[in-house]
């Protein structure tokens, strides 16, 4: 197992780590203290979150194969299966548990609980401080990486992955239940009907 030593050429990909970090972290701390609630943001977060996770699963996948052979295919099962479930589990406890409340701007905001946001920004954190000690800073992020792993770091590899996989399973279903929510809010006042030009009756 590498040494966890920070060369120059992982400065970008490390980077990029602490940038993707700060931005869930913030969306995180947001979703606590009460967000906008908008269907493109809620839906936009996860769908970046299913490709990331997809990268870092075709990374390990890619190694698995490399030392397995075809058997590892049979990862693919779990790495679909985890975040299914996880999410179908989560978003009704999410439905039930998020706060609405319509503030001065007349724009509906949310607040969740700190569980699902804390269990999710954990798990995403966790993951890449085991690749990071598995692989180096210097090819941690690699896709695919450059040589295979020992099969005891193979293990780990696909142990945090999964765990990733019911992190982003949390954030769907969170986004799902956040939605289910919404969808039960009681409709938004229209705006006054247009003034017409018919006079006024006359006494």
């Amino acid at each position: 197992m590498p040494a966890v030593t920070l060369s120059p050429s992982a400065t970008p990909e490390l980077v990029l780590l602490l940038l993707f970090v700060f931005i869930v972290g913030r969306r995180t701390y947001a979703m606590l203290q009460g967000t906008r609630f908008s269907l493109g943001r809620v839906f936009a977060f996860a769908a970046l979150y299913v490709l990331l996770f997809a990268a870092l699963a075709f990374a390990t996948l890619y190694s698995a194969v490399g030392t397995w052979g075809a058997s590892a295919y049979s990862l693919l099962a779990p790495y679909v299966a985890l975040p299914v479930v996880s999410a179908l589990l989560i978003a009704p406890y999410v439905q039930r548990t998020v706060q609405f409340e319509r503030r001065d701007d007349g724009q509906w905001y949310y607040r969740l609980t700190w569980q699902i946001p804390v269990a999710y920004l954990s798990l995403f954190v966790t993951r890449f401080i085991a690749e990071i000690v598995v692989y180096g800073p210097s090819s941690a992020f690699a896709l695919p990486p450059p040589a295979p792993p020992s099969t005891t770091a193979l293990w780990i590899l696909i142990g945090v992955d999964l765990l990733f996989g019911i992190s982003l399973g949390l954030l769907v279903g969170r986004g799902w239940g956040v939605y289910r929510a919404y969808r039960e809010l009681p409709p938004s006042p229209g705006p006054p009907p247009p003034l017409t030009d018919t006079p006024l009756p006359s006494r």
